[in-house]
This record gives C-alpha cells, structure tokens and sequence, in this order.
C-alpha cells in the first residue's frame, strides 16, 4: 500500500467516524434536550432579574416610607406653629405668614400623598413580581423534569450507538498506523482550514474545490515519492488508475 492510499483509507474511516459522532448528536432527543436545556436557564435567568427588581422595589419603598416619615414630622412642626398662633390677636398676625404657613401645610401634604401612591404602585409591582417568581420556578421545575427525561433518554441513545462508535474508532486507530508520521503531520495541518484535507483529482478536476488543474497534474501525483497539493484549495491529490 503506498503512503497516500493508506492516507486515503485514514481519512475514509476519519469521515465514517465522524458522521455517526454527528448522528448521535443530531438525534431529535438531543435536539430537545438542548432546548430544554435553554428553556430552563432562560427562566433561570428572568428569575434572577424579577429577584433582583424585588429587592430594589423593596429598597425603594424603604426610602420613600423615610422620606414620608420625615415629611410627617415637619406636618406636625407646623402643626405646633398653627397652636402657637390660634391665640394671637389678629391684629397682631401677619396675613403673609399664615399664607406662607398654609402653603407649606399644602406642600409638605402633596408630597405625602404623592409617595403614598408610589407605595402603593410599589407594593402592587411587588405582588406581580411574586406572582411572576412563582409562575417562573413552576416552569423550572417543569424545563428540569423534562430535561432529565430527555437526558436520561438520549443516554441510551448514546449506549445503543456505543458498540458501532468503538468498532470505528478501532477503525480510525488502526487506519493511522498505516500513515507516515510525516504525512499524517500535514493532513492535520491542513485539516485545520480544510475538511477532508486528502482530495481526489478526477477529470483535471481537484474534487475537493472542483477547481480545474493543468493536464501534467496527473502524472505529478502519481510520483510516489511526492506529495502534490492543489494550486487552488491546497488540499492533498490523491489519484487512482482508472
């Protein structure tokens, strides 16, 4: 067996392996298990995210329950400075002080029902939140039992397929020790840009690229002390006696 056949036979059992590798990991369990897989880290995710909006909307409803504690105080301020002055005489009142006093009453109210409402938006954004957490860690829970199914599924499988992926790659091992070390060197080498680094020059034509090679190619590559490489894909030519 000369060298580029044996390289031939190397990349045969490679490409055979490779395809029922491939298979298995295309199997339609497989398929559904990797959506499942997605589905519960997705839910995985939002149930991060709804957390991490409770606990700001719960921060924020602190800040503002202090702030409406602390316009309560200045309410009952001026509710000490209203007591002060019901016994003054009228002459001795001052119409822009009570004005000024009413208008702040007036303000420091608007305030307290304006973060009363944001609570109350707040505490109800909240109840939603709770509900969304729990409607989401159903769904986990549901994504995870049928991720299990799946997986346990898609490992037998996986086992039905072991005795046929244990004969190729038996295949495959026995291929390489037919191949020049040297030779197996570049095969990887190109692999690394080409799939199917050995190509068949049939018809003038490197059957890898399909590109057209001049006429004297052939007998170029049927020099077994050579190794001839396409001009276009730079794949390894490898042709047999028709």
């Amino acid at each position: 067996m000369d060298k580029l056949q044996a390289l031939w036979e190397y990349q045969e059992a490679e490409s055979e392996l490779g395809q029922l590798e491939q298979s298995l990991k295309n199997t339609e369990t497989r398929k559904k298990l990797i959506r499942q897989q997605q589905l519960f880290q997705n839910n995985q995710q939002h149930l991060k995210q709804l957390e991490q909006e409770s606990v700001l909307a719960n921060n924020k409803m602190v800040e503002i329950s202090v702030q409406v504690d602390a316009l309560k105080k200045q309410m009952e301020q001026k509710d000490d400075e209203i007591t002060e002055i019901k016994d003054y005489e009228v002459d001795d009142l001052f119409l822009e002080d009570i004005q000024e006093i009413i208008k702040e009453c007036e303000g420091i109210k608007n305030a307290i029902e304006l973060n009363k409402r944001k609570i109350v938006e707040i505490m109800h954004n909240l109840e939603k939140s709770e509900t969304d957490i729990k409607e989401t860690l159903v769904k986990m829970s549901n994504a995870k039992k049928a991720f299990d199914q799946l997986k346990a599924a898609h490992a037998k499988e996986l086992e039905a397929g072991k005795g046929d992926l244990e004969k190729l790659k038996a295949n495959v091992a026995k291929a390489a020790k037919q191949v020049d070390p040297a030779l197996m060197e570049q095969y990887k080498k190109i692999k690394q840009h080409r799939p199917n680094p050995v190509a068949y020059f049939k018809n003038k034509r490197c059957q890898g690229c399909n590109m057209e090679l001049p006429s004297g190619m052939l007998q170029a590559i049927k020099d077994k002390d050579k190794i001839t490489l396409c001009e276009n894909c730079g794949r390894i030519l490898y042709a047999v006696d028709e």
